[in-house]
């Protein structure tokens, strides 16, 4: 997940290095933030997602930008109605052993 959500962080950060050159942002500082939202959005834990992603990578400037990319991670995938990957995962099992004798 943390690979998935730093590749898309990467791209997205390429891009709006090429868009915006003059605002001199980093693409590494992208994909930073695109890990901790990627694993809000999967996992819907905010506050995991932001500590496991600051701790991996040391960079403590960029709380801010992750709080809010996590704020909107969470947000999108509530409104569509999409469970947790836990919940997901959780449901066939639970499924098979009530079906058995």
């Amino acid at each position: 997940m943390l690979v998935l959500g730093a590749q898309s962080g990467l791209v997205l950060g390429t891009l709006f290095c090429r868009w915006f050159p003059y605002l001199g942002e980093r693409p590494a500082a992208f994909a930073v933030v695109g890990m901790a939202a990627f694993f809000t959005a999967v996992v819907r834990a905010p506050v995991t997602g932001i500590i496991l992603v600051t701790e991996m990578t040391g960079c403590f400037t960029l709380l801010l930008p992750m709080l809010l990319a996590c704020f909107a991670a969470m947000t999108v995938p509530t409104l569509l109605g999409d469970p947790p990957i836990y919940d997901s995962l959780r449901r066939p099992g639970s499924a098979a052993r009530n079906s058995s004798p």
